[in-house]
């Protein structure tokens, strides 16, 4: 099941077995835990129900503070987010975001009811072109369908997901999610809407299991649900967009955290493939990946850690999927749209696949119903 273990020799059912039997103090020694994607396709289908990355997350605790361990070979990009991260996390930082990426003529505020959870995607812009239209895309789209002014924060901070997952910092999360909370608080905050997967998880799943009053302050929704919900409701309808070709193929990366890592009851994969299905009408046509929804492949890197040749091969064997399935790749995570994105560059075979956000293609297709005169 290991995705790791189609790259190098991996096996997590072994790393079980040793704990069992004993030998935990010997894994940790090892560090072979920081080589985990945890992408969570091991807990899928495992009989016993064994939620493997949770074990190596708490695992990273215990390397980095029992065992001394530094995992500082295995950050990406010289740790440069994760650092951000970790400032943030600080009372007296208090972040100043820029704010140009806000369309013309989209009504925002600093309070209210709604706000867009943006994360870290203004932060990537150092090394990475164009992440911006996510940003922009969603937030016009939700200022489309919302009579309200939506909640932007200049001062906002990072989730704390990486920090939490690829390097086991459990404080300095626990220090980011209550600034967080009192900050969500102090602006009057119900719905936290968010078009990161990491981000979605973090705050759906991860911070109700920190404030035991989270999940009765604050509503979390992908921008796929926020779609869905209001289309199902009537409010939006589908349409199709002023300049396509007469027949569009494209293909869906199902991210691990919108897939394995949220509880069954949640079914984000099943909502977004009715949009496509619906979007056939229109000329579109939807096509699966290989491997799809809760088999999705990961794109080889989680929380900034190990981006290295074994990932690079993982997400090359995923970009040639893709490219059997369409012409155009849709992705619902900033970080899985800049790591395939990435391996374009190396391989000539792949380079023509256009990789685009949700954000972005749901934009435009969507006409508002409830604003119309």
């Amino acid at each position: 099941m290991c995705q790791l273990s189609k790259v190098q020799k991996y096996t997590p059912s072994k790393i079980i077995q040793l704990i069992l039997e004993g030998f935990e103090d010997k894994v940790l020694q090892s560090g072979a835990l920081w080589d985990c994607l945890t992408c969570n396709q091991c807990l899928k289908d495992c009989p016993e129900n064994i939620n493997f990355a949770d074990i190596v997350r708490m695992a990273r605790y215990q390397m980095r503070h029992n065992k001394n361990q530094n995992p500082e070979e295995y950050i990406a990009h010289k740790g440069i987010y994760t650092t951000l991260s970790e400032m943030m996390s600080r009372p007296y930082i208090i972040p100043d975001r820029n704010m140009d990426w806000i369309p013309k003529g989209c009504n925002v505020a600093d309070a209210g009811n709604i706000l867009y959870y943006v994360g870290c995607l203004p932060f990537y812009n150092y090394e990475f072109n164009d992440l911006d239209t996510i940003a922009t895309s969603t937030l016009k789209l939700l200022c489309n369908v919302e009579k309200d002014p939506i909640v932007v924060l200049k001062d906002e901070i990072c989730c704390g997901h990486d920090i939490y997952w690829g390097q086991g910092k459990l404080k300095t999360f626990i220090k980011l999610a209550k600034k967080n909370k009192e900050m969500f608080e102090a602006k009057g905050i119900s719905t936290i809407i968010t078009a990161c997967a990491e981000c979605y998880r973090t705050l759906k799943i991860d911070y109700p299991n920190l404030f035991e009053d989270f999940k009765d302050k604050f509503t979390v929704k992908h921008l796929i649900e926020y779609v869905y919900e209001n289309w199902k409701m009537g409010k939006i309808e589908f349409k199709e967009p002023k300049k396509k070709k007469d027949i569009i193929t494209f293909t869906y990366q199902d991210p691990c955290r919108l897939s394995r890592f949220l509880p069954k009851n949640i079914n984000i994969t099943a909502q977004i493939r009715e949009i496509f299905r619906e979007l056939e009408k229109f000329g579109y046509k939807f096509e699966e990946m290989k491997h799809n929804k809760e088999n999705s492949l990961c794109c080889g890197i989680n929380s900034w850690m190990n981006c290295n040749e074994k990932s690079k091969a993982l997400r090359y064997k995923r970009m040639l999927e893709a490219k059997s399935a369409g012409e155009l790749l849709l992705t619902s995570c900033p970080k899985c749209n800049i790591h395939l994105t990435c391996i374009q560059s190396d391989f000539e075979n792949i380079a023509s696949i256009k990789i685009i956000d949700i954000s972005e293609f749901l934009l435009e297709h969507i006409k508002v119903i409830q604003n119309e005169t």
